[in-house]
């Protein structure tokens, strides 16, 4: 079984669980016409991106040559640190991502 199919399993099986009276096949063809289109790849829980770190110092860096506050870049540098804790992917996979 590949990933899409996989997905659209656990996709219709939550729908059902939610939904008892659904017609499965009608949901499961309506849905898998719908992720034909995507590519799906599995994220791995725990995976480190190497350089959304470097992301960080650069734009902090930018920022202080703008001539930020050094209390702006301190929150700054919170805030994206506690971003960076919970985002599992890549920075550049996050600038190309439709949103």
């Amino acid at each position: 079984m590949n990933l899409g199919e996989q997905v659209l399993s656990e996709l219709v099986a939550a729908l059902k669980d939610l939904y008892p009276n659904i017609e499965v096949e009608n949901t499961k063809n309506k849905l898998s016409t719908v992720l034909s289109e995507y590519y799906i790849q599995r994220v791995k829980l725990g995976e480190v991106h190497p350089d959304l770190e470097d992301k960080i110092k650069l734009f902090i860096s930018a920022k202080k040559l703008e001539g930020l506050s050094s209390i702006t870049l301190d929150n700054y540098l919170m805030e994206l640190s506690m971003f960076a804790d919970i985002v599992k992917k890549k920075a550049e996979d996050l600038a190309t991502a439709d949103v």
